[in-house]
């Protein structure tokens, strides 16, 4: 019967589907269905068959005149790794699996077998046969992903045999891969005698698949492998067996009895990595007769949910260590990815510059430094720190200059990777880890104070980033989209399925993240209510969301009409609708949720209870929690810095003084031609009568007995000097010498710190001289409570309105009536920003004692409400650094954006000078802040 070379209608069949397969790709076979298993019966090669199809693979399992056992096993490319009594390779009656014992099992030889079907049932998500011939039963568990074998009963000792040709054909370059990831070429003697754990898998080199082969429980009963070459010199066949002495001892069956040994058999794909299936065969374990198994993952969130001393421990340690066996050279990890295991092979490490690598999509990137910074905070393990720190460096580099986030970087030229990624959490996984490393919080104590620093000024960037993405309908804030336009910062599609929408899960996450920050701007307060409001208003209310078994098996999800049903909210909304949206593969808008095909309905998460406890309980306690003023905390500030407490200003004209109130911009018509140039805050500024002892008072209301840092804003362009006296509750504490200032608008300050009693204090500044006091703008009161070790990452912010420069300090507030009263409305920091001159030349230059040399990171915060580039030479110490640094559009007024570049300092005084090469000047600018490089 060897060397056959029939071909009937069933060979026929298998060719088309191999063909349509090779064309449509499993993907369009599958994409409307749920994958399944399916039964018939047939003619195989001229002898009556069970035919299986399985998406994994197809087997004929014949059936007749006393035989039973795999007489062919075809995978998805249509190769046949049995060929029993067929080509290729003459006596393929020698082949077959599982060859249990005797001829029990083995196709083409009678054991005295019967098999039939259990319940009748032909179609499922399962099918099972089941073969006995009196001594033995053995039934086979036919799954979409494999075939289980379970042994009913056994007199005697029994095997698992299989006899197969890797790939089709028999060649010299099939080859076996162990559990430890290595590659083995069969031989005549063969190689082992037993192994644990008892599995492996097989290849052929021009096959797009593997076939696994694991047994389970592990024991003591030999295994073997050789390769069966003829007399003749012709390859034949490889075999592999569980409960089978080698060849020294004539391939005796023996070790293996009863009932408890379960054989597992599949194909999965070639380039799946080694430790995917490891994964995938330890679920078959666990599992063997249970349909949709997941693969046995050891990496997850849940890695985090130890005891603290268990970070400490011995395999903590070790997991750690294969995890950074997974950074890439840029310092991303991959996603989807079983990091915990150590990595056998090259495959196990995805390449970078495509597939897995470099992501911060699915938990990577984020999660190995959540896990590694415990164990690091647990052992203090160096090696472990450098690999964390790269990973912050990472960060730093994948971040958009408009402080959001691509799904990928390096940037792969892919639109749909390069997106800024709400998506499945992505870019608040990468703030909240950020915000505590900045914070200092644990366990990221060991941060190096620049990484600290420059995770600060990221978190800001990306705060700004998230207020700017806000979505707004009539002038209201709404919701967010799951993915975001880097350039233009529009809503984007990402898949075919997930279109420009405002988002019901993506934006729950957002706002978490907002009301986390402990002392919240007011544009942070108004986006958590604008996106509170539009949760409220597009709750879907009467359904809820049930999971039924349709009679063909197939399990879907269906909106059912029930008035009890919790609160329940789309994944997708129209942008200007609100409609709740549903789309499949074609990308076409649905309204109706019964209307999307079965396998997007099933298989995504259209509708969620995402919104559920944050308006139920989170939002109220976060409202009631922002009332509270005053509280100390390790969040961010607008600087990027550790907050050092509340900061207060006290207008001079709403205190006691003796002199006149004069805010120069409305009474005097010179200075109407030109309003701005008077710049004070609040209604006006203090003018003291010319005479000892003129003085203005405030009254500050402290949360704490301790430092505080006390500002007076001044300008005086007279000659003589006017110093004053500062007096706490009474008692003479400093004396400010208040400089003359350059002109009118060049506000000056100057601060001292001193400790202030808990409750009332009362801050008096009289004058020493006959002139009285300077014209005084403002006292401001900072609070200066001890940070913990670590806590600040050492930023220095110097306010543009502070030095020297060719323009007008500005703050809304003078040429303005109704911003006199918010000045604060624009978004600036300190008191103003500056206002350059429209003409080329213009410039902004600040000073700056550093306390050593080295290498520091400028950043300049801007806005730029016009169309046009604003480009700047940065000089440092009279030296070009940048000879076009370019300030683009930020889109509005109100809109505040930080761009950075590297610069080198000197220990002692350094000037930093920007100098406008535009005929425009330059943007209006903040401040620059300064950054230790790292």
């Amino acid at each position: 019967m060897s060397n056959c070379k029939r071909i009937n209608m069933e060979k026929v069949k298998v060719l088309l589907s191999v063909f349509l397969f090779s064309i449509l790709g499993s993907s369009s076979i599958f994409a409307q269905e749920k994958p399944m298993v399916k039964l018939t019966e047939v003619v195989w090669d001229g002898v009556g068959c069970y035919k299986i199809e399985m998406p994994m693979g197809t087997v004929y399992f014949e059936k007749d005149n006393g035989v039973s056992g795999f007489k062919s096993f075809v995978d998805p490319e249509g190769r046949d790794w049995i060929a029993s009594y067929m080509e290729p390779g003459p006596h393929g009656d020698y082949r077959g699996f599982p060859n249990s014992v005797g001829n029990f099992g083995h196709a083409g030889r009678n054991s005295g077998s019967t098999t039939k079907i259990i319940d009748g049932k032909t179609e499922g998500d399962q099918v099972i046969l089941e073969s006995t011939n009196g001594n033995f039963t053995f039934q086979y568990w036919f799954f979409i992903d494999r075939v289980a074998i379970k042994v009913l009963k056994s007199e005697g000792e029994y095997n698992f045999l299989l006899e197969c040709v890797a790939g089709g054909t028999a060649d010299a370059e099939d080859y076996f891969v162990t559990a430890d990831g290595k590659k083995h070429i069969p031989t005549e003697e063969g190689e082992f005698d037993d192994f644990t754990p008892e599995w492996f898998y097989i290849g052929d080199t021009k096959a797009k698949n593997v076939l696994f082969l694991a047994k389970t429980p592990n024991d003591d009963a030999p295994n073997e492998n050789h390769r069966q070459i003829l007399k003749d010199g012709v390859h034949n066949m490889d075999l592999y067996s569980f409960g089978r002495t080698g060849k020294e001892e004539k391939y005796q069956v023996r070790g293996m009895s009863g009932n408890n040994h379960v054989c597992i058999i599949g194909f999965t794909p070639a380039n799946r990595p080694h430790n995917e299936i490891a994964g995938m065969i330890e679920s078959f374990f666990e599992k063997p007769f249970t349909a949709g198994v997941k693969p046995v993952t050891k990496w997850s969130k849940a890695i985090l949910n130890q005891d603290k001393e268990w970070f400490g421990s011995v395999e903590a340690l070790e997991i750690a260590r294969n995890v950074i066996q997974y950074q890439s050279s840029q310092g991303g990890w991959p996603k989807s990815t079983d990091l915990a295991r150590a990595p056998h092979t090259s495959g196990d490490i995805p390449p970078e510059g495509r597939g897995r690598a470099n992501s911060i999509d699915n938990d990577a990137t984020t999660l190995p430094m959540e896990f590694l910074a415990r164990v690091i905070n647990a052992t203090g393990d160096e090696h472990l720190k450098t690999s964390f720190s790269k990973g912050l460096d990472y960060l730093f580099a994948a971040q958009y200059p408009n402080g959001g986030w691509p799904q990928f970087w390096p940037l792969r030229g892919d639109e749909y990777y390069s997106r800024i990624t709400f998506n499945d959490d992505a870019m608040i996984r990468v703030m909240n880890l950020l915000t505590d490393v900045a914070a200092g919080e644990a366990p990221y104590s060991f941060v190096d104070a620049s990484r600290r620093s420059k995770a600060a000024i990221a978190v800001n960037k990306g705060i700004d980033c998230i207020l700017k993405t806000q979505i707004k309908q009539n002038g209201k804030l709404t919701a967010w989209c799951a993915q975001y336009d880097e350039k233009t910062l529009q809503p984007a599609w990402a898949r075919k399925y997930e279109p420009p929408s405002l988002s019901g899960d993506e934006t729950v996450s957002i706002l978490r993240y907002l009301m986390s920050i402990e002392l919240p701007s007011p544009a942070i307060i108004d986006a958590v209510n604008g996106g509170v409001t539009w949760l409220k208003a597009v709750v879907i209310k009467g359904v809820r969301l049930d999971n039924v078994r349709n009679s063909d098996g197939r399990t879907e999800r269906i909106l059912v009409k029930d008035s009890k049903a919790p609160l329940l909210w789309a994944r997708f909304y129209e942008l200007n609708t609100n409609r709740p949206l549903y789309l499949d593969r074609d990308s076409k808008f649905n309204y109706d949720y019964s209307k999307v095909g079965y396998e997007r309905r099933s298989g995504y998460d259209y509708h969620g209870y995402w919104a559920k406890p944050l308006l139920e309980k989170e939002y109220s306690e976060w409202l009631s929690r922002i009332k509270t003023t005053g509280s100390t905390s390790k969040k961010l500030n607008q600087y990027g810095t550790a907050h050092p407490g509340k900061t207060i200003i006290l207008e001079a004209e709403k205190g006691k003084f003796s002199g006149i109130i004069d805010r120069h911009s409305c009474w005097h018509n010179v200075m109407l031609t030109d309003a701005p140039h008077s710049t004070h805050s609040g209604r006006g500024v203090v003018d003291t009568h010319n005479k000892v002892g003129s003085y203005i008072e405030v009254s500050y209301d402290a949360n704490w007995s301790g430092p505080h840092r006390i500002t007076a804003r001044y300008t005086h362009i007279k000659s003589d000097p006017r110093p004053g006296e500062l007096l706490i509750n009474g008692t003479p504490a400093s004396v400010l010498e208040m400089k003359q200032t350059d002109a009118l608008p060049a506000w000056k300050t100057e601060s001292v710190v001193h400790n202030l009693q808990l409750g009332t204090n009362i801050i008096h500044l009289r004058a020493l001289n006959d002139g009285g006091l300077p014209n005084m703008d403002y006292i401001k009161v900072a609070e200066l409570r001890a940070p913990q070790i670590g806590e600040l990452p050492g930023i220095q912010v110097l306010e543009a309105e502070d030095g020297t420069y060719t323009g007008k300090e500005d703050h809304h507030s003078c040429w303005n009536f109704i911003a006199q009263n918010q000045a604060k409305h624009s978004g600036f920091t300190g008191e103003g920003y500056v206002d350059t001159y429209n003409e080329k030349g213009s410039f902004i230059e600040l000073e700056l004692d550093s306390v050593k040399a080295g290498s520091y990171i400028l950043g300049v915060r801007y806005v730029h409400g016009k169309p046009d580039v604003r480009p700047a030479e940065v000089q440092v110490n009279k030296t070009v650094v940048n000879p076009s640094f370019a300030f683009p559009p930020t889109g509005a007024w109100t809109e505040w954006t930080t761009i950075s570049i590297p610069i080198e300092l000197k220990a002692g005084k350094n000037v930093i000078r920007l100098s406008a090469l535009s005929t425009e000047g330059l943007a209006n600018i903040d401040h620059y802040s300064i950054t230790p490089a790292l």
